[in-house]
């Protein structure tokens, strides 16, 4: 059964950058960060920057995603234990991301509300989910909004699978809990 909603909070997005985004994952960009030794190749013409890595237990499968804007609401959040799951905006496209620790004190089988950040993530950027994060699906701040994220071959399966009767799911590395059902509470994000 359903819990009652009698209230809403709010989250406040926050400015991205590596020290603030260092308990949830990697930022992956070239700002603030220092490139490695140059290699002397096509007269240094391109550097390198070593900004992240990604690890899986599986194949790893790139999938694009379309997807228009949507009300920022906290609906879900989910955790993978076997990837490193990484959303990539092409095109320019920016995005919200919503996090909160792998090891976040929970209440009611969710992060509990202060433990749950939100950050910009600029059409420049990418970001790379330590293993166990929770977080809901990047929230386009564009239509159309193309993004490449990582998975695994089970992994997409359980997404793509039906929600159980609390309107989540559970198996194929996917915990996918349902905030309001378990709550009662509307989570929003404030830009």
């Amino acid at each position: 059964m359903a819990a009652q909603v009698e209230t809403v909070k709010t989250i406040k997005a926050e400015r991205l950058t590596r020290a603030a985004f260092a308990p949830f994952g990697e930022v992956i960009s070239t700002l603030e960060a220092e490139p490695a030794e140059r290699t002397g190749f096509y007269n240094d013409d391109s550097g390198l920057f070593m900004l992240g890595v990604l690890d899986c237990d599986h194949p790893v499968e790139f999938l694009v995603r379309r997807s228009m804007i949507r009300d920022f609401r906290v609906r879900y959040l989910e955790r993978h234990q076997e990837i490193t799951q990484t959303f990539i905006p092409l095109a320019g496209h920016p995005f919200l991301v919503v996090v909160a620790r792998a090891d976040a004190a929970e209440e009611q089988g969710i992060p509990a509300f202060e433990e749950i950040h939100a950050f910009f993530v600029g059409g420049d950027t990418a970001v790379n989910l330590h293993r166990g994060t929770w977080h809901e699906p990047p929230y386009p701040l564009v239509d159309n909004c193309v993004t490449i994220v990582t998975s695994h071959c089970a992994l997409t399966e359980g997404l793509m699978s039906k929600l159980n009767e609390r309107n989540e799911i559970e198996g194929y590395d996917v915990e996918k809990r349902n905030v309001t059902e378990r709550t009662g509470v509307h989570l929003r994000i404030e830009l």
